[in-house]
């Protein structure tokens, strides 16, 4: 459960206007905005896990199929056909099951931490979100988290999204940079962030700043046993 941080912000805005990009501290216009962003990344997230869970699945049913056409031709070949109804049935259900997942995890977010942003994010300085402005408009997000469910120094990189149509453009980047800078003035040891292996340009970014795969461990539900949380630190140098 995520904790509340009750301390008084007194950090100033920070700002970067490279490439038209302005990263600054999120404030209370940027709610809806940064809510939308979150669940607009989230549900392009469903493709991405559907493409992990489902090549086991195809893979045992095409495995199944040549019994199938074995039986067909022995016994009657609309087993063809049934079996095929079978299979979209199967992988209809299947996508549907991680359809509700996702948007399980979607709504349990946007009714706690993206409920309340500024008393979890912005009324402490250990704790802290940013938002990617371009063109006038919010495209991108990052917060950073530290409660009591954290180790002393340690704090964790929490709701990484940027707008669909903005991405490509080097905003995550920006918004890391900023996170990871505020994190070294406020004397962190170490960030911390839990993604999952569907989020592979997600992990890609973290790899290229430096952060270390820690731990591995399934999704809770063997159905998705293929989709596994990966747990990644990155130790700051100062």
């Amino acid at each position: 459960m995520v904790q509340f941080c009750t301390e008084q912000m007194s950090s100033p805005l920070k700002t970067n206007d490279s490439n038209g990009v302005k990263v600054r501290s999120y404030q209370s216009a940027d709610y809806r905005d940064c809510r939308e962003i979150f669940t607009q990344g989230m549900e392009q997230l469903i493709k991405l896990v559907a493409q992990v869970v489902f090549p086991r699945y195809c893979w045992v049913l095409a495995a199944l199929s040549a019994f199938v056409f074995l039986a067909a031709f022995k016994y009657s070949l609309w087993l063809v056909p049934l079996y095929i109804f079978a299979c979209f049935v199967v992988l209809s259900l299947l996508y549907v099951h991680v359809y509700l997942e996702c948007w399980k995890y979607i709504n349990s977010c946007l009714a706690t931490d993206l409920k309340k942003i500024e008393t979890i994010y912005m009324a402490n300085d250990g704790c802290h979100m940013w938002v990617a402005e371009w063109n006038g408009k919010v495209v991108g997000m990052v917060g950073l988290v530290h409660n009591e469910s954290h180790k002393p120094g340690v704090a964790e990189l929490q709701r990484m999204s940027v707008s669909p149509a903005c991405r490509r453009m080097g905003i995550a980047g920006k918004l890391l940079d900023e996170l990871l800078k505020h994190a070294k003035e406020q004397n962190f040891e170490k960030v911390v962030l839990t993604t999952t292996s569907a989020q592979t340009p997600a992990i890609r970014l973290y790899k290229k700043y430096g952060f270390k795969l820690i731990a591995l461990f399934p999704y809770p539900q063997k159905l998705l046993a293929d989709l596994q949380y990966s747990s990644f630190d990155l130790k700051l140098n100062y």
